[in-house]
């Protein structure tokens, strides 16, 4: 089912560079660490490498749900808002430096919430909904035979 969009809004615009700047960050960070590791002693090096592994894996993730996003891809909204909540929120109780990176995660899920992104996601929400409530009349006839 094809949905019509409207023109997009100014939230939605500022969220996609806030995810990739965010991409960007994470993998920057995980450079970091690595370059960290390879100048520590070998007994210091694995908590290094393996957080730099983690920021790497972070930034794929976003990454990719960025680029769905700019594709103007419901799910990407969705993969981004629960990256955003799962790592924001934990990071918040980590202290003042991963804390504001927690923060920054969230504030990016904020623009993906605004009444703008969310009227413009509307059209694609609606037919995901009517696709699932078919889904489920089916299922409950085929389940009635």
């Amino acid at each position: 089912m094809k949905t019509v969009k409207g023109a997009l809004p100014a939230s939605l615009r500022t969220a996609r560079w806030w995810w990739a700047a965010a991409c960007a960050s994470a993998l920057a960070f995980a450079a970091g660490f690595f370059l960290n590791a390879a100048s520590r002693p070998a007994n210091e090096a694995p908590g290094f490498w393996g957080a730099g592994i983690a920021l790497v894996g972070l930034g794929l993730v976003i990454g990719y749900c960025t680029f769905q996003l700019w594709l103007g891809k419901l799910a990407g909204r969705m993969s981004l808002t629960w990256c955003g909540i799962i790592v924001g929120i934990p990071l918040l109780t980590r202290g003042v430096r991963l804390g504001i990176f927690g923060a920054l995660l969230l504030v990016g899920v904020a623009l993906l919430w605004s009444p703008g992104t969310t009227r413009y996601f509307a059209p694609q929400s609606k037919a995901a909904r009517a696709r699932r409530r078919a889904e489920r009349s089916a299922g409950k006839a085929r389940n009635q035979r």
